[in-house]
C-alpha cells in the first residue's frame, strides 16, 4: 500500500485523480453550504475560486504554492540538464541515490502544488480534471514520461509566480550546461566525437551528453529562457551578440540541426518584432500565426503518410527534415491509429516528429486536445501582444517537426502558461513572463 508514495509518476498520477475527485466534491459541498437560491449556489460553485479542503492558511498557501512549483521546476532542470548527461558514466554510488530522489522531490512538488496550494472554482476544476483524465488515460496504454510530465506542469503552473521562476529556472539551467561542458572540456566527463558530415573535416562534440541533438536542445531552451525573461521590447544589440554566438557554438559545436534552424528563427523573429512590432497588428497576421499548429500538424501528419520519394515537394521537405517524413511513413503504414494510445514496445519506430509521435503513440484525443490548447494559447499570447513568449511557442512549434521536445516543461517553458486554455479560464487571465505591473495588454 504504501508503494504508491514512492513509485514515481505513476503513484503521483493516482493519488492526483483521486484528490482532484474529492475536490469536486468538497466544492460543491461548498456550494450547497452557500445562502441563496439553486441558481446562486449554481454560480458559486462555478465561479468562487477556492483552496481545496479548507479556508486554512490562505494568503500563506498561495506563497506556499509558489515556491513549490519553483522548486519543481529547479529540480526537474538539474535533472534534465546535469543528471541526464554522461556525469552518470563517471558518478559514483551517489548517482543512482540522487536520481531518483530529484524525480520524487519535483513530483511531489507539483503534487502538493496542485491539491492544497492551488485555487480552483468549480469549473476550472471540472475542465482540468477532464483534460487531466484524458492523458492519464493515454498514458497508461503508452506509459510516455515526457508526455505525461508536461501535462502536469502544464496543469501546477496555475497562479505561479512565472517571471521569478524563469529567472531561477534560467540560472540553473546556464549552471548546468557550463559545468556539464566544462567537465567534458576538462577531461572529467566522457564525451561523443564524430565527423559531422560526409565531405567535411568538421566534428560534432555533444560537450557531455548522450547525444548531439541532446546539446542543441539544452542550447535552445536556455535561449527560450533568455528571451522570455529579457522580452523583446527591452533586447539591445549585446543580447542579439549572445544569441547570435549561441547559435554559432551550437552549429560548429553540436551540430545540432534543428536546434540550430530554431535558434536562428528565434533571433530572426525577435529582430523582426524588436523593429517592427506593428507588424503584428493585422488580424490576418495573427490568424496566420495562429494557424501554424494546424499547419505544420497537417504538413507532418500528410506529408509522412502520403509520402512518396518521386515527388520533388516531399522530397525537399524529408531532406529539410533530415529524414522525418520517411521514418513517420514507415510508421504510419505498419501501425493502425488507438484512440487511447498504444505502446508498441514490439516495434523498432524512429518517430522524432512530435506531430506524427503523438497521432501515434497518444491517439487522435490527445493529439487534438494538445495541439487545440496550444493554438488557443498562442492565439491569446498574441493577441495580448506578449511576443517573447509568442515567439518561443513558434519556434517549438517548429522544433516539434523533428524533434519530441515541445512537450517537455524544461525545453518549451511555454507550457507554464497552458492554465488558462486548460482550466477554461476567460481570456483576461492569460498570464505571460512580465510582471504584471509592467505589463499593457495589447489593444490589437
Amino acid at each position: 500500500m504504501l508503494s504508491i508514495f514512492t513509485n514515481g509518476v505513476y503513484g503521483i498520477l493516482d493519488i492526483l485523480l483521486v484528490g482532484w475527485a474529492l475536490g469536486l466534491l468538497w466544492l460543491a459541498g461548498c456550494a450547497v453550504r452557500l445562502p441563496g437560491d439553486l441558481s446562486k449556489k449554481a454560480a458559486g460553485f462555478l465561479t468562487e475560486e477556492k483552496y481545496l479542503f479548507g479556508g486554512w492558511g490562505d494568503e500563506l498557501r498561495g506563497k506556499i504554492g509558489g515556491w513549490l512549483f519553483l522548486v519543481a521546476v529547479l529540480a526537474l532542470q538539474f535533472a534534465t540538464f546535469f543528471l541526464n548527461s554522461l556525469v552518470r558514466e563517471t558518478a559514483g554510488a551517489w548517482y543512482g541515490p540522487l536520481s531518483q530522489a530529484v524525480e520524487l522531490l519535483y513530483l511531489w512538488a507539483i503534487l502538493l502544488k496542485m491539491l492544497l496550494f492551488t485555487r480552483y472554482s468549480g469549473r476550472q476544476l471540472a475542465v482540468g480534471f477532464c483534460f487531466f483524465f484524458v492523458f492519464r488515460w493515454v498514458f497508461i496504454n503508452n506509459h510516455s514520461f515526457w508526455m505525461i510530465l508536461g501535462i502536469l506542469f502544464a496543469l501546477a503552473a496555475k497562479d505561479a509566480p512565472l517571471r521569478r521562476t524563469l529567472k531561477a529556472g534560467l540560472m540553473v539551467s546556464a549552471a548546468c550546461f557550463i559545468a556539464v561542458a566544462g567537465s567534458s572540456i576538462a577531461g572529467w566527463i566522457p564525451t561523443l566525437q564524430t565527423e559531422a558530415f560526409e565531405g567535411t573535416n568538421r566534428v560534432r562534440d555533444s560537450f557531455g551528453y548522450g547525444w548531439y541533438n541532446m546539446t542543441g536542445v539544452v542550447l535552445l531552451a536556455i535561449c527560450l529562457m533568455y528571451l522570455c525573461w529579457r522580452q523583446v521590447k527591452n533586447l539591445k544589440w549585446y543580447d542579439f551578440a549572445l544569441l547570435c554566438g549561441v547559435l554559432v557554438f551550437c552549429d560548429q559545436g553540436p551540430d545540432s540541426r534543428a536546434s540550430t534552424i530554431c535558434i536562428a528563427l528565434l533571433i530572426l523573429l525577435a529582430a523582426i518584432l524588436r523593429l517592427w512590432p506593428q507588424v503584428i497588428r493585422p488580424v490576418w497576421v495573427r490568424g496566420l500565426a495562429a494557424a501554424i499548429p494546424a499547419a505544420a500538424f497537417l504538413v507532418s501528419l500528410l506529408g509522412s503518410w502520403l509520402y512518396n520519394d518521386n515527388n520533388p515537394v516531399l522530397r525537399a521537405l524529408n531532406a529539410l527534415l533530415s529524414g522525418r517524413l520517411i521514418l513517420g511513413h514507415e510508421a504510419l503504414l505498419q501501425t493502425h491509429i488507438a484512440i487511447a494510445g498504444q505502446g508498441l514496445w514490439d516495434k523498432n519506430f524512429v518517430v522524432d516528429n512530435y506531430y506524427v509521435y503523438l497521432w501515434i503513440y497518444g491517439g487522435p484525443v490527445a493529439s487534438l486536445l494538445f495541439w487545440g490548447a496550444i493554438t488557443v494559447l498562442l492565439w491569446r499570447l498574441l493577441k495580448r501582444g506578449n511576443l517573447a513568449e509568442s515567439i518561443c511557442l513558434v519556434v517549438m512549434l517548429g522544433h516539434a517537426m523533428m524533434e519530441g521536445h515541445v512537450i517537455w516543461p524544461c525545453v518549451n517553458i511555454a507550457l507554464w502558461l497552458l492554465p488558462c486554455v486548460v482550466y477554461g479560464m476567460p481570456r483576461k487571465d492569460t498570464t505571460a513572463f512580465v510582471l504584471p505591473a509592467q505589463e499593457s495588454p495589447s489593444e490589437l
